[in-house]
Protein backbone atom coordinates (compact mmCIF):
# COMPACT_ATOMS: atom_id res chain seq x y z
CA UNK A 1 0.00 0.00 0.00
CA UNK A 2 2.72 2.38 0.66
CA UNK A 3 4.19 1.74 -3.02
CA UNK A 4 1.02 2.12 -4.31
CA UNK A 5 0.16 5.29 -2.08
CA UNK A 6 3.08 7.20 -3.24
CA UNK A 7 2.78 6.07 -6.68
CA UNK A 8 -0.74 7.94 -6.97
CA UNK A 9 0.38 10.43 -4.85
CA UNK A 10 2.77 12.12 -7.36
CA UNK A 11 0.41 11.53 -10.02
CA UNK A 12 -1.74 14.26 -8.85
CA UNK A 13 -0.67 17.78 -9.34
CA UNK A 14 0.61 19.73 -6.23
CA UNK A 15 -1.99 22.00 -5.05
CA UNK A 16 0.26 25.38 -5.03
CA UNK A 17 -2.37 27.98 -3.58
CA UNK A 18 -5.16 26.50 -1.00
CA UNK A 19 -7.14 29.65 -1.75
CA UNK A 20 -7.79 28.99 -5.37
CA UNK A 21 -9.68 25.82 -7.37
CA UNK A 22 -8.15 22.74 -7.91
CA UNK A 23 -8.66 23.43 -11.60
CA UNK A 24 -7.30 27.21 -10.87
CA UNK A 25 -4.01 25.42 -9.46
CA UNK A 26 -3.63 22.35 -12.21
CA UNK A 27 -3.66 24.90 -14.99
CA UNK A 28 -1.13 26.92 -13.49
CA UNK A 29 1.02 23.65 -12.68
CA UNK A 30 0.52 22.63 -16.78
CA UNK A 31 1.81 26.37 -17.64
CA UNK A 32 4.83 26.20 -15.61
CA UNK A 33 5.84 22.79 -17.21
CA UNK A 34 5.30 23.97 -20.64
CA UNK A 35 7.54 27.48 -19.78
CA UNK A 36 10.02 25.40 -18.14
CA UNK A 37 10.81 23.12 -21.19
CA UNK A 38 10.56 25.76 -23.70
CA UNK A 39 12.37 29.23 -22.87
CA UNK A 40 9.66 31.64 -24.19
CA UNK A 41 11.95 34.81 -23.67
CA UNK A 42 13.62 34.67 -26.67
CA UNK A 43 12.71 34.08 -30.43
CA UNK A 44 14.83 31.10 -30.60
CA UNK A 45 13.44 29.22 -27.95
CA UNK A 46 10.24 30.13 -28.97
CA UNK A 47 10.78 28.91 -32.97
CA UNK A 48 12.27 25.58 -31.20
CA UNK A 49 8.94 24.56 -30.07
CA UNK A 50 7.97 21.37 -32.20
CA UNK A 51 4.43 21.45 -33.47
CA UNK A 52 4.11 17.61 -31.92
CA UNK A 53 3.16 20.18 -29.01
CA UNK A 54 -0.16 21.12 -30.41
CA UNK A 55 -1.00 17.48 -30.61
CA UNK A 56 0.13 16.61 -26.78
CA UNK A 57 -3.54 16.58 -25.67
CA UNK A 58 -5.51 15.28 -28.52
CA UNK A 59 -8.73 14.87 -26.63
CA UNK A 60 -8.60 18.43 -25.11
CA UNK A 61 -7.09 18.19 -21.91
CA UNK A 62 -8.61 19.34 -19.19
CA UNK A 63 -8.89 22.86 -20.14
CA UNK A 64 -8.19 25.13 -22.98
CA UNK A 65 -6.49 26.91 -20.40
CA UNK A 66 -2.91 25.36 -20.43
CA UNK A 67 -2.74 24.81 -24.53
CA UNK A 68 0.13 25.51 -25.74
CA UNK A 69 -1.02 28.27 -28.53
CA UNK A 70 -3.26 29.70 -25.72
CA UNK A 71 0.44 29.88 -23.17
CA UNK A 72 1.59 31.74 -26.31
CA UNK A 73 -1.23 33.87 -27.06
CA UNK A 74 -1.10 35.03 -23.28
CA UNK A 75 2.91 35.51 -23.65
CA UNK A 76 2.65 37.69 -26.45
CA UNK A 77 0.04 40.05 -24.96
CA UNK A 78 2.35 40.22 -21.97
CA UNK A 79 5.36 41.10 -24.44
CA UNK A 80 2.90 43.75 -26.45
CA UNK A 81 2.26 45.55 -23.08
CA UNK A 82 6.23 45.61 -22.42
CA UNK A 83 6.43 46.77 -26.03
CA UNK A 84 8.61 43.64 -27.22
CA UNK A 85 6.92 43.08 -30.47
CA UNK A 86 9.07 40.83 -31.78
CA UNK A 87 8.77 38.51 -29.14
CA UNK A 88 5.35 38.87 -29.18
CA UNK A 89 5.24 37.76 -32.75
CA UNK A 90 7.51 35.02 -32.49
CA UNK A 91 4.75 33.55 -29.73
CA UNK A 92 1.76 34.32 -32.45
CA UNK A 93 3.59 32.66 -35.68
CA UNK A 94 4.75 30.04 -33.21
CA UNK A 95 0.60 29.73 -31.94
CA UNK A 96 -1.03 30.05 -35.94
CA UNK A 97 1.67 27.17 -36.68
CA UNK A 98 -0.18 25.01 -33.97
CA UNK A 99 -3.64 26.06 -34.77
CA UNK A 100 -4.56 23.44 -37.66
CA UNK A 101 -3.20 20.59 -34.97
CA UNK A 102 -5.01 21.56 -31.59
CA UNK A 103 -8.14 19.51 -30.41
CA UNK A 104 -9.78 22.88 -30.19
CA UNK A 105 -11.06 25.16 -33.42
CA UNK A 106 -9.77 27.79 -34.25
CA UNK A 107 -11.37 31.23 -36.57
CA UNK A 108 -10.01 33.47 -38.55
CA UNK A 109 -10.28 36.16 -36.28
CA UNK A 110 -7.76 34.05 -33.98
CA UNK A 111 -4.81 33.66 -37.03
CA UNK A 112 -5.52 37.31 -37.84
CA UNK A 113 -4.43 38.50 -34.27
CA UNK A 114 -0.87 38.06 -35.81
CA UNK A 115 -1.04 40.37 -38.51
CA UNK A 116 -2.64 43.07 -35.64
CA UNK A 117 0.46 42.61 -33.87
CA UNK A 118 2.46 42.95 -37.26
CA UNK A 119 1.00 46.93 -38.09
CA UNK A 120 1.40 47.69 -34.14
CA UNK A 121 5.48 47.51 -34.83
CA UNK A 122 5.65 49.00 -38.26
CA UNK A 123 6.00 45.68 -39.87
CA UNK A 124 3.37 47.01 -42.65
CA UNK A 125 4.58 44.87 -45.47
CA UNK A 126 5.05 41.44 -43.18
CA UNK A 127 1.49 41.74 -41.96
CA UNK A 128 -0.01 42.77 -45.58
CA UNK A 129 1.90 39.25 -47.01
CA UNK A 130 0.63 37.35 -44.14
CA UNK A 131 -3.10 38.60 -44.52
CA UNK A 132 -2.73 37.22 -48.00
CA UNK A 133 -0.99 34.13 -47.32
CA UNK A 134 -4.15 33.52 -44.54
CA UNK A 135 -6.89 34.23 -47.08
CA UNK A 136 -4.93 31.85 -49.19
CA UNK A 137 -4.99 29.18 -46.59
CA UNK A 138 -7.59 29.07 -44.82
CA UNK A 139 -9.95 31.96 -46.54
CA UNK A 140 -11.43 35.21 -45.53
CA UNK A 141 -13.31 35.95 -42.43
CA UNK A 142 -16.37 36.97 -44.61
CA UNK A 143 -16.28 33.58 -45.90
CA UNK A 144 -16.16 31.84 -42.71
CA UNK A 145 -19.26 34.11 -41.89
CA UNK A 146 -20.90 33.80 -44.92
CA UNK A 147 -20.51 29.61 -44.21
CA UNK A 148 -22.13 30.45 -40.50
CA UNK A 149 -24.72 32.43 -42.02
CA UNK A 150 -25.75 29.58 -44.51
CA UNK A 151 -25.91 27.21 -41.47
CA UNK A 152 -27.88 29.77 -39.31
CA UNK A 153 -30.69 29.45 -42.22
CA UNK A 154 -30.03 25.98 -42.96
CA UNK A 155 -30.58 24.96 -39.23
CA UNK A 156 -33.83 27.37 -38.76
CA UNK A 157 -31.53 29.32 -35.85
CA UNK A 158 -31.92 32.69 -37.58
CA UNK A 159 -33.00 34.27 -41.15
CA UNK A 160 -30.66 35.25 -43.35
CA UNK A 161 -31.85 38.67 -43.18
CA UNK A 162 -31.38 39.07 -39.58
CA UNK A 163 -27.85 37.21 -39.59
CA UNK A 164 -26.71 39.97 -42.15
CA UNK A 165 -27.79 43.02 -40.12
CA UNK A 166 -26.80 41.54 -36.93
CA UNK A 167 -23.10 39.98 -37.97
CA UNK A 168 -22.38 40.27 -41.69
CA UNK A 169 -22.82 44.27 -41.89
CA UNK A 170 -21.15 45.33 -38.99
CA UNK A 171 -18.69 43.24 -40.14
CA UNK A 172 -17.99 44.67 -43.04
CA UNK A 173 -17.94 48.13 -41.88
CA UNK A 174 -15.90 47.52 -39.18
CA UNK A 175 -13.10 46.02 -41.46
CA UNK A 176 -13.59 48.95 -43.89
CA UNK A 177 -12.78 51.20 -40.99
CA UNK A 178 -10.06 49.12 -39.74
CA UNK A 179 -8.74 49.34 -43.10
CA UNK A 180 -8.77 53.05 -42.81
CA UNK A 181 -7.05 53.21 -39.50
CA UNK A 182 -4.44 50.98 -40.79
CA UNK A 183 -3.64 52.50 -43.13
CA UNK A 184 -3.42 55.83 -41.43
CA UNK A 185 -0.94 54.08 -39.08
CA UNK A 186 1.27 53.56 -42.15
CA UNK A 187 1.03 56.75 -43.92
CA UNK A 188 -0.19 59.39 -41.46
CA UNK A 189 1.68 57.92 -38.16
CA UNK A 190 1.77 61.63 -36.32
CA UNK A 191 -1.84 61.75 -36.71
CA UNK A 192 -3.31 58.66 -36.30
CA UNK A 193 -4.57 57.94 -32.66
CA UNK A 194 -3.24 55.09 -30.51
CA UNK A 195 -6.22 52.68 -31.18
CA UNK A 196 -8.62 51.64 -33.18
CA UNK A 197 -11.32 51.68 -30.89
CA UNK A 198 -10.12 55.71 -30.15
CA UNK A 199 -10.42 55.86 -34.00
CA UNK A 200 -13.70 54.52 -34.26
CA UNK A 201 -14.97 57.07 -31.69
CA UNK A 202 -13.39 60.14 -33.00
CA UNK A 203 -14.77 59.22 -36.29
CA UNK A 204 -18.76 58.79 -34.63
CA UNK A 205 -18.48 61.68 -33.25
CA UNK A 206 -16.97 63.45 -36.07
CA UNK A 207 -14.46 65.07 -33.65
CA UNK A 208 -11.96 68.04 -34.76
CA UNK A 209 -8.93 65.48 -34.41
CA UNK A 210 -11.47 63.19 -37.45
CA UNK A 211 -11.93 66.41 -39.49
CA UNK A 212 -8.01 67.17 -39.57
CA UNK A 213 -7.62 63.50 -40.40
CA UNK A 214 -10.18 63.73 -43.27
CA UNK A 215 -8.88 66.92 -44.52
CA UNK A 216 -4.84 65.03 -44.76
CA UNK A 217 -6.32 62.43 -46.71
CA UNK A 218 -8.41 64.88 -48.67
CA UNK A 219 -5.04 66.31 -49.51
CA UNK A 220 -3.49 63.19 -50.76
CA UNK A 221 -6.56 63.13 -53.55
CA UNK A 222 -8.08 60.58 -51.87
CA UNK A 223 -11.26 59.90 -50.13
CA UNK A 224 -11.29 58.41 -46.27
CA UNK A 225 -14.00 55.85 -47.00
CA UNK A 226 -12.16 54.79 -50.15
CA UNK A 227 -9.09 53.67 -48.32
CA UNK A 228 -7.52 50.45 -48.69
CA UNK A 229 -4.77 49.14 -46.56
CA UNK A 230 -4.48 45.10 -47.66
CA UNK A 231 -3.51 45.60 -51.02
Amino acid sequence: MGILSNLFSMSKPKIKDKNKSFYENYNELKIEEFKSKYDLSTIEGINSIPISEAKRYSDGGKSVVYMPEQILNRQATVYKKENKFDLAIACLKKANEMYPYSFYSYTRDNYERLTEFMILAGKYEEAKETHRNLDISIGTRLDELRNLQRYAVHSNTESFNDYQKRVIDPYVEESKEREQYYWLLENAHGIAPKSFSAYRKMKNLNSDSYKKIVQFVENKGMHIEQLKFWI
